[in-house]
């Protein structure tokens, strides 16, 4: 269950296989920039990778405060951990949310029907249950596709971290116009 995490090629292959099975890196946390600069961590699915360009993405609410952050700073980091492999990867980029409607048709029309239930509800994420009255919790008002957003994250370095042996190994791999660098660092 080894994984060369010098090699940038096995790292975008392990994501990528992340988006056909669950694996342990199907589920990331995501960091982003707060209204106040604060730092905000929440966690995501990953539900699509682009080896060619570089790029990760996964789906959600488009009233939630990610979105909004997204669009005053677009700086994110991404962070995903195998218990297994004992490896953590940390993606940094630019994340945006996708804007084409047909890119955003197409996600959609890969969610299954359970993915697709989550955004067929009235109420904004994060609403306070205490100002709810019990039936405002139902769903199916056929707007959820216009809830629906979809995230792509460009990445700009994958940091990779093995602590499975002995001797801890880390590289961080940078993207440098079309093509990967890969340094080795102290862990």
């Amino acid at each position: 269950m080894s994984l060369d995490i010098g090699t940038v090629e096995d790292l975008w292959g392990v994501l990528e296989a992340a988006t056909e099975t669950r694996t342990p890196f199907t589920l990331g946390y995501l960091g982003t920039v707060g209204a106040a600069g604060e730092p905000r961590v929440r966690a995501v699915i990953l539900r699509e990778v682009d080896v060619r360009t570089g790029t990760v993405a996964f789906a959600t609410d488009a009233r939630t405060a990610k979105v909004q952050e997204l669009g005053r700073d677009p700086r994110v980091a991404v962070t995903f951990y195998d218990p297994d492999r004992d490896v953590q990867l940390r993606l940094e980029g630019t994340g945006e949310v996708v804007r084409d409607a047909d890119a955003r048709r197409a996600a959609w029309d890969g969610l299954g029907e359970g993915s697709k239930r989550l955004y067929d509800k009235p109420l904004v994420p994060a609403t306070s249950l205490a100002d709810v009255v019990s039936d405002g919790l139902g769903g199916g008002d056929g707007a959820a596709f216009e809830r629906f957003a979809w995230v792509r994250v460009v990445v700009d370095a994958v940091d990779a971290i093995d602590l499975s042996g002995v001797e801890h190994a880390r590289v961080l791999h940078s993207r440098r116009s079309d093509r990967w660098v890969s340094t080795r660092l102290v862990p």
